[in-house]
């Protein structure tokens, strides 16, 4: 697992074609209710994302537009309400230059697996709106 005082030593592989990851987002309020052979055997560490399991998943999307190449994607595994969260908070850093391109279905039809792309690299002069 990466602790965010980690994250640069990342940065000297990019740039990168991939990211893919199954970071803690499980939301931290939740933690209580899980399996108790999850409760039991996971480092809580690896399982709790936070208020709303977006601490970690906000972190690798703020450091994926150094890391990535152009049309770079993020791929990861997320709790089903993430697909609305992380949508929303990409669309709230537009600045990042990321889109949630697809969000997949696991087995039991939960939406769990969020496609994030980096747009190309803007050049020149932005378009006029």
């Amino acid at each position: 697992m990466l602790r965010e005082g980690s994250w640069a030593h990342l940065l000297p592989w990019g740039p990168v074609d991939l990211v893919v990851s199954n970071p803690p987002y499980v939301f931290s309020q939740d933690i209580e209710q899980l399996a108790p052979e999850i409760r039991s055997y996971e480092d809580p560490a690896a399982l709790d994302g936070g208020e709303e399991g977006m601490d970690i998943i906000a972190h690798i999307l703020a450091l994926a537009p150094r890391l990535l190449k152009d049309s770079g994607s993020v791929f990861l595994e997320v709790d089903p309400r993430h697909p609305e969260l992380v949508g929303s908070w990409l669309r709230s850093r537009p600045d990042l230059s990321l889109d949630l391109v697809a969000v997949r279905k696991d087995f039991c039809g939960r939406p769990r697996f969020l496609h994030i792309r980096r747009s190309e690299a803007q050049h020149g002069c932005p378009a006029d709106t």
